[in-house]
């Protein structure tokens, strides 16, 4: 099943959603309890996710552990379960078998990761638009 999102390159960060490299740099420097994975809480928001087709995603990830996938016009066209599993991200769709687990890499200046299916047969783009 397609699943474009990944989020544990938040977590490697620890600053989620921040445009601000220096930002992310400061909290993993001066934390005290820094750790390998962002919380639940950290990863939830809105993404906007491209195929390398050229195809655009949002994705809603809630901190509950279920998202929604959108087209650009608003239409559903997914929605399921989420869970980490260690550096990996694991969506399992409604009505899909199994699910797919993805690995990001490191946010660049404009906010912007790759992630990749376990497989390396996916690979997408994913910028946070909404906390």
């Amino acid at each position: 099943m397609k699943k474009f999102l990944i989020l544990a390159a938040c977590g490697a960060l620890a600053a989620c959603g921040s445009n601000d490299a220096d930002e992310a740099t400061e909290t993993i420097e001066t934390d005290v309890a820094v750790t390998d994975t962002a919380s639940a809480d950290q990863m939830a928001g809105t993404y906007e996710v491209t195929k390398e087709d050229g195809s655009v995603t949002r994705q809603r990830v809630n901190a509950d552990g279920t998202y929604v996938d959108t087209d650009l016009e608003g239409n559903e066209t997914e929605r399921g379960t989420w869970r980490q599993n260690g550096e990996q991200l694991c969506y399992d769709p409604e009505g899909a078998e199994g699910e797919t687990c993805w690995t990001g890499g490191v946010q660049s200046a404009d906010g912007t990761f790759s992630a990749s299916t376990t497989d390396g047969s996916v690979t997408t783009t994913v910028r946070k638009i909404e906390d």
